[in-house]
């Protein structure tokens, strides 16, 4: 018999062996990447080992390693993926969306009509867009960030409140607490 396991080859060695090879590449590849990407040939090689060891032609052997791939992609992606995908296509929270509401400042001209603009937004550097396609904000302007799209945050031009009470606008209205008078005003 051992004779026989010896005969049969593929690209100069052994076929069981050749089929152990691809196994642990597969597995190699597997465990660098660490987001299953080759599991299933892992299991069709394994399994093509076992058929070749058993004396199964090299014809077999290829439609076996093919469709053991085959099945193992279909159980992936029908079985175990939406087992292990729990979000259900929600959008996964990532530390960016941590700077949505904050103030930041323009650090490179905002023109989102030729795709450039840069902030800073709690000492780091974003790529940013206007939220008005016309609005062109230039450097050391506040801006309010609004969303994040792709890797850009999307701003819009912000006053502070002691900017818009030197400009004779109230933000807030209401009973005065020192007072208890209305200082609602319009402009």
């Amino acid at each position: 018999m051992l004779t026989y396991l010896l005969n049969v080859t593929l690209l100069g060695i052994s076929d069981w062996i050749f089929w152990l090879l691809i196994a642990v590449l597969a597995s190699v590849i597997e465990i660098s990447t660490l987001n299953l990407v080759s599991i299933w040939f892992i299991v069709a090689a394994i399994i093509t080992v076992v058929v070749s060891l058993l004396g199964a032609s090299l014809a077999l052997q290829l439609v076996v390693f093919f469709s053991a791939s085959v099945i193992g992609l279909l159980i992936f992606i029908f079985v175990i993926r939406p087992r292990y995908m729990k979000n259900g296509g929600r959008t996964v929270a990532t530390n960016a969306d941590r700077i949505i509401g904050k103030v930041g400042v323009v650090t490179e001209t905002i023109d989102t009509e030729i795709g450039r603009g840069l902030i800073r937004v709690d000492n780091q550097i974003w790529s940013a867009r206007s939220e008005d396609e016309e609005d062109v904000i230039e450097p050391g302007a506040e801006v309010l960030v609004l969303t994040i799209r792709g890797v850009k945050a999307v701003v819009k031009r912000h006053q502070r409140r002691s900017q818009l009470q030197e400009e004779g606008w109230k933000e807030e209205s209401g009973p005065d607490a020192v007072t208890g008078e209305d200082t609602t005003e319009i402009p």
